[in-house]
């Protein structure tokens, strides 16, 4: 069962690694959150070196397994430094078994490291630990690949990759961790150097008003329910929702874009009627550049197997060159599949269905940063 488990854990990790979307970074956004600080729980398998020894209770010294060990809990403090730098430290349980006995050795991983964010979603980290497994007591340095994704403003999960190795011994663990978010503050760093700004421009504004008139406490040019005094985002649009320094904000939708195309009975030819449909596909995909495209051919129930597996391949290949050669998308974000007559909308055989299974089929969907209205 502890075999199972360690198996399992890993895959869903990867799963949701390659299945996540990739986000749509922007180079003013703080990618490691706008939270103060985070908890979270986490759950990890470890593979723990198989050089380290277990002593039970007549003395007698047993290797640990090497294999990844059932499913641990613990616990992580992480806290924004910068756009894109945050601090971590963690405090995770070990337990693992033992080679040629029913025992298990246990311990813990106690330790800290930096994440640096590649973006929004994706970031590494290095840092270091103490880790014991029953006798050995352990430093161990780590380093870390890992994904992070938004459920809603106030929770985030994370899956990582975390090798960490010494003089003596290498370790590999997957983690899972579910964090909640406290405050608004920002990044650490940049909150105190907004700090130091907003109170050096409070202090200059002090003093002019001091020299002349008392400070406009009433006066909001641009409606949006800030006073000028203090609106850090000037001219916001008037149907904008926005915080309590004058500025947008903002939330995530998804879009999406679907092509149909239909083919004559034995033809892999795209005809001019569908030239508008395939356009906006490619407008889609040239505004969203990180997409990319699976096109799936499919044939009516007429004729091998083989044949139309065939057919429905050059079916797809025919859009795909039309995306490419006709509108300038890179063909390396294109996949082709031909399912031949396996995947038929009507399953029989009539001149209605024969023409809606000749077909292609693509679909994309990305979600999009836009503010947030009255």
């Amino acid at each position: 069962m502890n075999k199972f488990v360690g198996m399992a854990l890993p895959a869903a990790i990867a799963g949701l690694l390659i299945a996540s979307p990739q986000a749509q970074a922007q180079s003013e956004e703080n990618f490691t959150g706008t939270e103060t600080f985070s908890i979270g729980a986490r759950l990890h398998v470890s593979s723990i070196d198989g050089d380290r020894i277990y002593v039970d209770s007549e003395n007698f010294g047993f290797q640990v397994d090497d294999g990844f060990n059932s499913a641990q809990l613990g616990l992580e403090v992480s806290v924004p430094l910068t756009n894109r730098w945050a601090f971590r430290t963690y405090f995770d349980r070990v337990r693992t078994d033992v080679e040629g006995l029913s025992d298990t050795a246990t311990g813990h991983m106690f330790g800290s490291d930096a994440l640096y964010y590649l973006n929004n979603n994706v970031y590494v980290g290095a840092g270091f630990n103490a880790t014991r497994v029953q006798q050995h007591r352990d430093l161990m340095w780590r380093a870390t690949l890992g994904y992070r994704h938004t459920l809603n403003e106030n929770w985030f999960i994370r899956a990582e990759l975390a090798p960490q190795f010494n003089s003596d011994f290498n370790d590999m663990s997957f983690i899972l961790s579910a964090n909640y978010r406290f405050g608004d503050n920002g990044p650490l760093l940049s909150s105190w150097s907004d700090r130091d700004s907003r109170q050096a421009a409070a202090e200059e504004t002090t003093q002019s008003a001091a020299a002349s008139t008392t400070t406009d406490r009433e006066t909001d040019t641009d409606n949006d329910g800030v006073p000028d005094y203090r609106d850090d985002c000037a001219n916001t649009p008037r149907n904008h929702v926005v915080d309590s320094r004058g500025c947008t904000q903002y939330t995530t939708e998804q879009v999406s874009e679907n092509l149909r195309v239909g083919f004559a009975f034995d033809s892999a030819r795209v005809t001019s009627d569908y030239n508008g449909d395939v356009r906006r596909l490619a407008d889609f995909m040239k505004e969203h550049t990180d997409t990319e495209v699976v096109i799936n051919g499919h044939t009516d129930l007429i004729g091998t197997a083989e044949y139309n597996r065939d057919l429905s391949e050059r079916r797809a290949q025919a859009v795909a060159d039309m995306l490419v050669n006709s509108h300038g998308i890179n063909r390396s974000r294109i996949t082709t599949v031909g399912h031949g007559m396996s995947r038929p909308v009507v399953n029989e055989i009539s001149l209605e269905a024969n023409e809606r299974n000749r077909r292609t089929e693509a679909a994309l969907s990305v979600e999009i940063r836009v503010p947030r209205t009255r």
